[in-house]
Order: C-alpha cells, then sequence, then structure tokens
C-alpha cells in the first residue's frame, strides 16, 4: 500500500503536521505543554487573582529565575552530564552581583557575576571533559567550593540592588507585560538559535546524541562539553542576577531550592539524560508548571511537608504517563498486526 502524500492527507493531519505539533512530539515535550496548559487552568479557577496585573507580575518574577537555570541544566544534559553545583554557582553569582552593585557601576557587576558562572562553569567542564572524570562527582565537589564562597562573598541576605534595577528587571514593560518575561523571551531566542543554527549547537547534541559519530567526523567532543558547561554556568549567573533584582538583595543560600527543580523541570521537558534530545520550549513550560503547582498547593493552603510529596508525585505521573501509554500502544498495535 503506498503512503499518504501530503496533498492526500486529511486536514487535520496536515494541520498536526505543520503546526509544530509532531516536532513536539517528537522532542518529548507535548507532555510539558499539557502539563502547562492544565494546570494553568486549574490554577485561574482556584485564584483568579494571578489575571490580575500585579498578579502576573509577580508569578513571572517568581518563576523566571527558575526557567534560566532549568535552560542552564539542559544545556549540561544534553551533552550527557548533570550539573549538581548548578543551585551553588547560582548563590555564589547572586551574591556578586548583589555586592558589587555596592560600589560598582552595574555594567561591571553584570560582567563580573557572568564572569563567575562562566569560570565556575568551565572549571568543571575541563574536569569532566578533559580531566576524563564523572560529571555528577565533579559538579557534587564543586558545590560545595562554590558554596562556601558564596558565603564568604556575604554571609548574609544583604547587598546593594536598587529600585532602579529591580524596575529594569522585573517591573512592567507595558500593562500586563512583565519585563522579566521579555529578558526571558530574548535570551531563549537566542539559545534556540545558538542550538538550532550554529555549528556549537549542532555538536552539543551530537556529544549527547551519538559520541562515535562525533569522534568519525572528526569533531573536539572535550572542547564541546567545555564550552557546553561554561554556557550553562552563563545561564546560571543570569537566573542569579534576575532573582536577586526580583528580591532586592542577595543570598549567599538562594540558588539551594534551584538544583532539584532544575532537574525536576528538564526530566519534565521530557530530556533524556543520556543526552543528545531535550526541548527548549518544553523545558520553559514544564518550569513554569513546576512553579504553578508550588502555588497551586500554597493558595489551596496544603501543608509545607505535603506540598513536596504532592509535587513529587504530580511530576513522576506527568513524566510516567507518556511512557506508558506508549507500552500501551505498541502492545495493541502488536495485538492487531
Amino acid at each position: 500500500m503506498s503512503a499518504v502524500s501530503p496533498s492526500t492527507a486529511p486536514a487535520w493531519s496536515r494541520w498536526w503536521n505543520a503546526s509544530g505539533v509532531t516536532r513536539l512530539r517528537r522532542e518529548g515535550a507535548v507532555a510539558p505543554v499539557l502539563a502547562f496548559v492544565v494546570f494553568f487552568v486549574v490554577y485561574v479557577i482556584i485564584n483568579p487573582a494571578l489575571l490580575t496585573r500585579f498578579q502576573l507580575q509577580t508569578a513571572a518574577n517568581l518563576v523566571v529565575p527558575l526557567v534560566l537555570v532549568a535552560l542552564a541544566q539542559l544545556v549540561i544534559v544534553l551533552v550527557g552530564g548533570i550539573d549538581i553545583s548548578i543551585g551553588a554557582i547560582m548563590s555564589l553569582a547572586n551574591v556578586v552581583f548583589a555586592v558589587q552593585l555596592e560600589t560598582m557601576p552595574v555594567p561591571v557587576a553584570i560582567l563580573l557575576s557572568l564572569g563567575v558562572g562562566l569560570g565556575c562553569g568551565l572549571f568543571n567542564g575541563f574536569l569532566v571533559a578533559y580531566g576524563g572524570l564523572p560529571a555528577i562527582a565533579v559538579t557534587l565537589a564543586s558545590a560545595f567550593i562554590f558554596g562556601s564562597l558564596a558565603r564568604e562573598v556575604l554571609d548574609a541576605p544583604g547587598g546593594g540592588v536598587t529600585k532602579e534595577i529591580y524596575l529594569a528587571t522585573s517591573g512592567e514593560l507595558l500593562p500586563y507585560l512583565p519585563v522579566s518575561l521579555v529578558w526571558l523571551a530574548v535570551i531563549a531566542v537566542l539559545l534556540w538559535l545558538l542550538l538550532q543554527r550554529t555549528s556549537l549547537g549542532r555538536h552539543i547534541y551530537g556529544v549527547g546524541s551519538n559520541m562515535e559519530s562525533v569522534r568519525a567526523a572528526g569533531l573536539n567532543a572535550k572542547l564541546t562539553k567545555l564550552l557546553a558547561f561554561g554556557l550553562a554556568g552563563v545561564l546560571t549567573s543570569l537566573g542569579a542576577m534576575m532573582l536577586a533584582s526580583s528580591t532586592v538583595t542577595g543570598d549567599p543560600r538562594s540558588g539551594d531550592p534551584y538544583l532539584l527543580s532544575s532537574i525536576a523541570a528538564v526530566a519534565l521537558a521530557g530530556a533524556v539524560f543520556t543526552g543528545g534530545r531535550g526541548s527548549i520550549i518544553g523545558t520553559i513550560l514544564a518550569a513554569c508548571t513546576l512553579g504553578l503547582i508550588g502555588n497551586l498547593l500554597f493558595f489551596a493552603r496544603v501543608n509545607s511537608y505535603w506540598q513536596y510529596v504532592i509535587s513529587a508525585l504530580i511530576i513522576v505521573a506527568v513524566v510516567g504517563i507518556p511512557v506508558v501509554w506508549r507500552k500501551v500502544a505498541f502492545r495493541v498495535k502488536g495485538n492487531r498486526s
């Protein structure tokens, strides 16, 4: 039987392919998209105030740092690694930014914070790529180093984040358009262009999916891993600065909650932890979904302990349901044949 050509395919099939749904499905991003829609609707029903300007701005400022750190974790996962130090890097970049604002111009503080993230990422990347050490072991050890440095820079919440910086990063650009979402959109588009339209991006996906092919093609896999860790460090610094700006303070422990959340967001987005597969839009929506779940449980007045338990169960369900569905569909298809 001949295949159905695009011109004779049903209208819904042509829409399905043209709308990008097929690509989302291929990247494993359908689950986070559906999860975000479901929890957003539930959240609006329970807390209609989310649609007010103030609540939307507050929610955006809370979730943007998590999204940026989750994107950083995604880059590491794409090359087949995982970064346990990402929370500590965030804390260090956060306090460096806040402290430098007390004496330095804003551009200098930004560059120093970005430099800290880049340096931490390259430190991890060098040991992993050129030292041949497991990423989980290297980043676990460096987490203690970076966390200690953060507490040396600032031993308690403080710093010189001003109202002007808050308005420039966490205020409103237009009614119902938080500035933080604009910054996130710019960063996400730049990251997408880097990963999808440059040789470095193709190498990052290649190193994670098929190392043998990368070596056969004569590509420098070690350098690619090193640069991936450096890129992740820069993204983490951006998240750290957005967090410092929205809270108007630096905190040496500010990154602690973001480690597990970033890993959960990447898992929820359907990324493969052996590398080579992961979606930017899926990761963004997965991180937003985690934020919605947390706020939803808070407004439902669920005990803080049970919030973690319920959040974990929801994540397992969202990640596991597509897997079970594929297995059931495969068995049904096998029985029919």
